[in-house]
């Protein structure tokens, strides 16, 4: 009886009205909800999550959410007299709301402002109601709410975003300098050294956008590289807010246009290029944030000093 009564919730049938009665259908196999990393039995699960710029896939949850107090005892009225029946407090998707006397969840995506469902408000959220009436028939209905039932366990915004963040596989950039890092290669004290990212793409450089979802709570994220510290190895550092300009031979001794140095004593360096990230995040519930995040990548290079041999 049970099992009838929360399959709808699943997703199988949505009926649209303020209540709609249909036939149970038996034998139905529904996805479980996952909020916060957790189905509604508590076991590890993915948050749904959609690529938009850079394909990925979501990373495991940050944050465990509670569970619901493990003493509360959720109870269902049988006719119109004062008997209840017990029922679980979480299935299929669906949490068991007593004031509601259902099992209820946000409906995602959330219809259009449109819809009468939104009784002409524009903020909060359209939930769907799901019970077991008389003769084994579903009873559901929708309803507007400011706030989210107290039984619903609250989406976290920014552990949404850091699974939307884990989700890009953001990277360390590819290094790109004249002198080179091969055998053989030497640069000279005084001559210009070039710097740049090589092949940047929306992992090391940007810009990178994803979303994730979790019920009626969506993030959005957006990522780009803000500037990049170029350590030379000597003590100094030059600070690049552009990609740099790859050395071209036709450049001969001219310096970078925007991203260079040069050495001042002969040796070996060993240089590091960190990219620190602006990365922004909004939530469908008007809230915001930032993430701070560097990624650091390494190479070496030689530089000798031009000896002047007089005879």
């Amino acid at each position: 009886m049970l099992r009838l009564a929360v399959a709808l919730l699943g997703g199988v049938m949505l009926l649209v009205g303020s209540l709609s009665i249909e036939p149970a259908a038996a034998g139905t196999t529904l996805r479980q909800a996952c909020t916060n990393g957790f189905d509604e039995n508590w076991n590890p699960c993915g948050v749904a999550t959609t690529v938009t710029t850079v394909p990925g896939t979501a990373g495991s949850a940050s944050a465990k959410n509670t569970a619901p107090a493990s003493d509360r005892v959720c109870r269902q009225r049988i006719g119109s007299g004062s008997d209840t029946a017990v029922v679980p407090c979480t299935f299929q998707g669906g949490w068991w709301v007593d004031d509601q006397q259902c099992y209820i969840k946000a409906l995602n995506p959330q219809p259009d402002k449109s819809d009468p469902r939104w009784q002409n408000n524009t903020t909060g959220a359209v939930y769907m109601c799901v019970a077991l009436g008389a003769d084994a028939r579903y009873l559901t209905r929708f309803f507007w709410r400011a706030t989210q039932p107290a039984e619903i366990p609250a989406v976290d915004p920014s552990v949404l975003a850091q699974q939307a963040l884990a989700a890009l596989q953001l990277r360390p950039i590819r290094m790109g300098m004249v002198p080179e890092d091969k055998p053989g290669y030497v640069g000279l004290v005084g001559m210009p050294v070039w710097m740049w990212v090589d092949t940047p793409d929306p992992h090391t450089y940007g810009p990178a956008t994803n979303t994730a979802s979790d019920g009626s709570v969506t993030v959005t994220i957006n990522a780009k590289v803000a500037k990049t510290l170029w350590e030379m190895g000597d003590g100094k550092s030059v600070v690049c807010t552009t990609a740099g300009t790859a050395y071209q031979d036709s450049d001969g001794k001219q310096p970078s246009p925007d991203c260079g140095y040069s050495y001042t004593k002969q040796g070996t360096y060993t240089i590091r290029a960190t990219t620190t990230w602006d990365i922004a995040w909004t939530a469908n519930t008007g809230q915001s944030g930032t993430i701070p995040l560097t990624l650091t990548a390494t190479r070496t290079v030689v530089i000798g000093e031009v000896q002047v041999i007089v005879h």
